[in-house]
């Protein structure tokens, strides 16, 4: 398997390819792996294991039925690792395309038949520039392209709908009370921060590195404290958790006004 993939997980990734070999021998045409992993930054505590399978054919119910069983075996024999991705069709294969059908995808433990689970332009660029082939073609020469400028015409919407949600929605800031929200929130907007900056897609991990050498020492702090809580140390730098989330809410408003200012 490719040196890559972080050796914790390739027994369950084995045995989930061994699996479709066995049950669905004819279903797979091609089997990537993209998101943290193919980025050379999974992380044992919060990563999903990402991938993207392209269909040799349409399944049945019956290929339904397996796949299913297929990705029970895994979680039963692998509860640490959670597989997320998506089943395309290859005479539909137009991932990152507006007009792409619903598809099948996987997440959560729930195999969905109708979605369009993270077929965005970033998923889109990770897997044509950093993808690992486990079956098919190499990820370079999937038939289609990324165009990083509408990626991050895209990118900037998201900054100012989805991020500005978190300073003001109730439920999102409540969510910053717990160290899951703020290594979410201060490492997520960092990335799209070092993506404005650096015209590349980076880990989290990273992104907060990024964060510490750019930004004023004031933020130093919490973006420490993203950093640490992300590889998995609990002791925190601050006494009050309500302090540390009001100090995330004022982080995340000056990362988009950064931003935004950057283009002004």
């Amino acid at each position: 398997m490719d040196q890559r993939i972080p050796k914790a997980i390739r027994p369950a990734l084995k045995h989930y390819l061994s699996l479709l070999n066995e049950q669905l021998p004819d279903l797979i045409k091609a089997f990537y792996i993209e998101g943290s992993i193919a980025l050379g930054g999974f992380n044992e505590h919060f990563s999903d294991v990402d991938f993207m399978a392209i269909l040799d054919r349409h399944p049945s119910s019956t290929d339904i039925k397996k796949l299913r069983n297929i990705h029970k075996i895994i979680e039963q024999n692998y509860p640490r690792w959670r597989m997320s991705g998506s089943y395309l069709p290859s005479d539909n294969f137009k991932p990152y395309k507006m007009d792409v059908k619903p598809n099948i995808y996987f997440h959560d433990g729930l195999l969905k038949l109708d979605g369009h689970f993270e077929l965005n332009s970033v998923e889109g660029w990770i897997l044509k520039n950093h993808g690992i082939m486990l079956l098919g073609d190499e990820p370079q020469d999937l038939p289609f392209i990324v165009d990083w400028d509408l990626l991050i015409v895209k990118m900037r919407e998201n900054l100012n709908s989805y991020w500005v949600n978190w300073t003001k929605r109730p439920f999102k800031i409540i969510i910053m009370l717990f160290d899951s929200g703020i290594q979410w929130t201060v490492l997520g907007v960092l990335r799209q921060f070092y993506s404005f900056r650096e015209n590349s897609i980076t880990t989290k991990i990273k992104a907060g590195e990024y964060g510490l050498a750019k930004l004023p020492f004031r933020w130093h702090r919490l973006i420490k404290e993203a950093i640490e809580i992300r590889e998995g140390n609990k002791t925190s730098a601050y006494r009050f958790r309500i302090v540390r989330t009001i100090e995330a809410v004022r982080f995340v408003k000056f990362i988009i006004q950064t931003c935004n200012a950057d283009v002004g």
